[in-house]
């Protein structure tokens, strides 16, 4: 397959290396990335001002870019500028961070995904969580992706998340649903410490994690019981307008 793969974490991600590496033994592999990190960017891309892409082959010949834009943005230049001939399958990621239930709508790993099904290309988003070992992750997913069928799989997008263990010790894949994962209370306010910046707060997020239900079947407590979990994904935000009521013009 002619394949493209982009990420958030930025051009020198060791995952992203492994990852090209791995699929380049059977595929053709163009790589278009951020030049610096862009991660819990989501969905935006580069209207105003130029984008600046530098060409860094990747070893064993693999061509690669580092572009000054967002995820999206690599995504869109590799499709339409970049990748020799059309593109089979997008491939982003390997996110350094699991991307489960609310944190789709932040992630610049989804949203880059999306962005080739919104051009008509079929796209995978694979993460893991930030201690995972890159080079297992990488290790795990080749198995996957021998595993599966793009074409019967999924319409637009495969949102894969794999657990930080050793294949061995992977339970299984399995299909589930998006879950509940937000970060429970407040802000948490401190002082700066910083001189001159007296008087002035900083504002910390939540750091409260989601409460965990074992062996509940959605996303976030199936990746957390040891498994691979698989969600198709969808471009269309909109929902059903059927049975909604008249709402009188006068």
């Amino acid at each position: 397959m002619n394949l493209l793969l982009v990420n958030d974490d930025g051009l020198h991600s060791p995952a992203l290396w492994a990852l090209a590496l791995g699929l380049s033994r059977e595929h053709a592999v163009t790589v278009v990335a951020p030049a610096n990190n862009c991660s819990a960017i989501g969905h935006g891309v580069t209207l105003h001002s130029p984008l600046f892409a530098h060409r860094e082959d990747f070893p064993h010949g693999v061509p690669a870019w580092a572009v000054s834009g967002t995820p999206a943005d690599c995504t869109r230049l590799g499709l339409m500028n970049f990748a020799p001939g059309p593109v089979d399958l997008v491939i982003a990621g390997p996110n350094r961070g699991c991307n489960l239930s609310q944190d789709l709508l932040y992630s610049g790993t989804v949203a880059a995904a999306l962005e080739a099904a919104m051009m008509g290309v079929k796209a995978i988003a694979l993460s893991a969580p930030i201690d995972a070992d890159d080079h297992r992750t990488v290790e795990t997913f080749l198995c996957i992706f021998d595993l599966l069928d793009p074409e019967q799989d999924f319409t637009e997008v495969l949102n894969i998340n794999i657990p930080a263990l050793p294949l061995a010790s992977v339970k299984g894949i399995c299909w589930t649903p998006l879950g509940n994962n937000r970060w429970r209370g407040a802000y948490e306010k401190r002082p700066n410490p910083e001189p001159g910046f007296e008087g002035q707060s900083l504002y910390h997020p939540p750091s409260h994690p989601p409460e965990r239900c074992p062996g509940s079947d959605n996303d976030y407590d199936r990746l957390y019981d040891g498994y691979i979990t698989l969600t198709p994904l969808g471009y269309s935000l909109q929902q059903p307008i059927e049975g909604r009521r008249a709402i009188p013009w006068e």
